[in-house]
């Protein structure tokens, strides 16, 4: 087993802007009043366990002994919704003694009718889209998600090495799904006279259709996590959102507004994806 052992917590990445782990909230909104207590180390634990994964709760951090991974639950911010709701801002900062001792985080964007809900809709997301792939960049060959390996050189001063991308689960929402007769093979979102894009969507597209924007990464020696979302909504309107261990990355959110603005009209429609960059030993 890899792992921290000190009964203490990693430090928090310098720009995760977590706050704290519990909040005791009094809300409000219209004639609805109520409080919550909340607990961010208890939220992820069950987030996690619902997913099988077995952790380990210490004061402000899990521990998954399975893998090593040491993980920091964060409250950054809660928001009331006009409708009633909660919007909630969190984090998770992964830290892990060989594949990544200074820690990663991304955050949880989430909302529901409680800040307790939102908060474990969040996480739980994490769990699906982020952990998965983080987890399967410890193995030697990766077996739930695809993953592209890239040999390079030596290159001024740089010792020659391997980079692999693991391409973590996606997540697609389309408004308008294309009927069977607007389907030209199985899962291609087109219309037979649409050649917008050069084949159906795929674990690679998010990163390989804005590769330029992560050469630099991808060419380098670092391990990167790379958050990648983009959008397009029915009146064409393009979001991104594009973080590298958790800080944006603005070449990155571009290249996929650019991505988005190819798909073709399908009402709104957002892709979602967490990739891992790391270098690898050369396979025999």
């Amino acid at each position: 087993m890899f792992g921290f052992r000190k009964k203490a917590a990693p430090p928090l990445c310098k720009a995760n802007p977590g706050i704290g782990v519990r909040a005791k909230l009094a809300l409000a909104s219209g004639d609805r009043h109520w409080t919550e207590e909340l607990d961010a180390v208890k939220l992820a634990a069950s987030a996690l366990k619902a997913r099988g994964y077995s952790v380990r709760s210490e004061k402000t951090w899990l521990v998954h002994a399975e893998s090593g991974f040491v993980l920091l639950p964060q409250l950054v911010g809660l928001q009331l919704l006009d409708e009633g709701g909660v919007r909630t801002v969190t984090t998770i900062q992964t830290n892990h003694a060989r594949l990544v001792p200074d820690g990663v985080f991304e955050y949880q964007h989430s909302a529901a009718h409680s800040a307790a809900d939102a908060i474990y809709k969040g996480f739980e997301q994490w769990v699906q889209l982020d952990f998965v792939p983080l987890l399967e960049a410890l193995r030697p060959k990766p077996g739930s998600c695809t993953a592209l390996e890239m040999e390079f050189p030596p290159k001024e001063g740089n010792p020659a090495r391997v980079r692999r991308a693991v391409l973590g689960p996606i997540m697609h929402f389309v408004e308008r799904p294309p009927s069977k007769a607007e389907t030209t093979r199985e899962g291609d979102q087109r219309k037979p006279e649409d050649t917008s894009e050069e084949h159906p969507f795929c674990p690679c597209c998010l990163l390989t259709k804005s590769f330029e924007a992560f050469r630099e990464l991808i060419e380098g020696n670092g391990f990167y996590g790379l958050r990648l979302f983009a959008a397009r909504d029915a009146e064409g309107e393009l979001q991104a959102d594009c973080r590298v261990n958790g800080d944006d990355w603005d070449k990155g959110a571009q290249a996929l507004r650019e991505y988005a603005r190819t798909w073709p009209e399908a009402g709104y429609e957002f892709r979602k994806q967490y990739v891992v960059l790391q270098s690898i030993e050369k396979s025999p």
